[in-house]
């Protein structure tokens, strides 16, 4: 099975490790290429133009993740708000609109959700010229509410192609490449639905990023 690796991390991919590299350089490295790279849209250490461009040089798509969210406000019904300021800093950032970039709102692996923030989220998003995405612990036996507040969601929502809203696992964990595309899902979806895999981690001292594997190539259409 043929898969398109990336990462996720936290911490700006253009930091300078104490070993002089970057990290890109690191995972370059130690994994190979990344050919895209999930960074912060909203929240601590959100991404600068200074590192777009630095990713843009490598030919390393960009990937953007909504990271101020709280359980709160995803356990409420009505997201318009955070989903109005994810779409007015991603203009500032130059995001362009209207060519089926995808903005992801990162759910916490414990925190309930309510499918109607959900639906508000991704009519919203998708009202402003972008894709809405999300990421969830896919993981029932973990949490069983991601589980049934998104199949409350597609169910809800298919009359208008769940406003084309694409989806991240973080389940199960691996430790390589999947060698079968198998991420735990919504019992209303199926693996094939499911875009991006959160699989392993590469780490440098105290740093980590995320491996995350794309099911396949023309999901990089979904990135900047």
């Amino acid at each position: 099975m043929k898969t398109v690796f990336g990462v996720r991390s936290v911490t700006p991919i253009n930091k300078k490790l104490k070993n002089g590299y970057t990290m890109y350089d690191w995972v370059m490295r130690q994994k190979g290429f990344p050919a895209f790279c999930m960074r912060t849209l909203c929240g601590d250490n959100q991404i600068t133009p200074e590192e777009v461009a630095f990713l843009q040089n490598k030919d390393c798509k960009i990937s953007l993740v909504i990271r101020d969210l709280t359980e709160a406000q995803v356990s409420s019904v009505n997201s318009t708000q955070s989903a109005l300021a994810a779409v007015e800093t991603a203009k500032a950032l130059g995001v362009p609109q209207n060519q089926g970039i995808a903005l992801f709102a990162e759910i916490q692996p414990e925190w309930s959700i309510n499918h109607n923030w959900m639906i508000s989220f991704a009519q919203t998003v998708s009202a402003n010229g972008y894709v809405p995405g999300f990421i969830g612990n896919t993981d029932s036996s973990k949490n069983f509410n991601f589980d049934r507040e998104c199949g409350h969601f597609v169910e809800a929502t298919g009359s208008v192609g769940c406003f084309g809203s694409v989806y991240m696992a973080t389940e199960p964990k691996l430790d390589g490449v999947p060698e079968e595309w198998t991420p735990y899902c919504p019992s209303v979806l199926e693996p094939a639905d499911i875009s991006l895999w959160c699989c392993g981690t590469t780490t440098f001292d105290l740093i980590q990023v995320e491996d995350v594997y794309a099911r396949e190539e023309k999901i990089l259409a979904l990135m900047w």
